[in-house]
């Protein structure tokens, strides 16, 4: 019997050019949502639907390695069609989240 196969598409400079500024906002995001946890008194998550209202640093730590794993893992084996959008999505959400925080006067903190 014959398995299936997934001929994934070449992944090209522009995609690692938007992976990495994924990337950077979401690594961003990770040190203002640890301030978030380690300042519960002040602060509390929002924005993730994920991650409780006062998550532990553990919590955030692990969410944000898997999420960004994911991301990349999920980026690669997309389409080309659809891994631009999914890409320029996810900068989208991930920069309104950081500049958000940033307004509110929350700091990266790792």
């Amino acid at each position: 019997a014959e398995g299936l196969s997934y001929k994934v598409d070449p992944w090209r400079t522009e995609d690692t050019q938007r992976e990495a500024v994924f990337l950077a906002l979401h690594v961003i995001d990770w040190g203002q949502t640890r301030h978030i946890a380690k300042h519960p008194e002040q602060f509390h998550e929002s924005w993730n639907k994920i991650l409780s209202r006062n998550p532990s640093v553990a919590e955030v730590n692990r969410y944000f390695v898997l999420t960004g794993l994911a991301h990349v893992g999920i980026a690669y084996i997309l389409p080309h069609a659809w891994r631009k959008p999914f890409q320029y999505v996810s900068i989208t959400i991930s920069g309104a989240a950081v500049v958000n925080n940033f307004h509110l006067g929350i700091i990266v903190d790792f």
